[in-house]
């Protein structure tokens, strides 16, 4: 897999995502070739970065560790999705 594939799988998976947060995927420089991909997220607006670790291993066992984190993740609600819930805000994206 070259770079630039690997970069679009990423990219894929991250619109997947909701585009929320990014992903990083760290290459040790070690023998062994480790890897590990990390999802950076914001919870709000002003508060630090959460890092979750998403997976570690080879190159190929990040992606699936990354596949199936994908799967099950479930975008956070910020406050203007739980005003629309809630019928306060009107419905559609705001400007902004």
């Amino acid at each position: 897999m070259t770079l630039d594939q690997l970069r679009r799988r990423l990219r894929t998976v991250h619109a997947r995502l909701g585009m929320e947060g990014r992903l990083a995927l760290t290459l040790d420089q070690d023998v062994g070739d480790r890897c590990y991909v990390t999802h950076w997220v914001r919870p709000d607006g002003s508060a630090f970065e959460d890092c979750r670790a998403v997976g570690q291993g080879t190159v190929v066992e990040c992606l699936a560790a990354l596949e199936r984190y994908a799967a099950a993740y479930r975008p956070q609600l910020t406050a203007e999705d739980v005003g629309r819930t809630l019928g306060l805000l009107p419905r559609g994206r705001l400007s902004g």
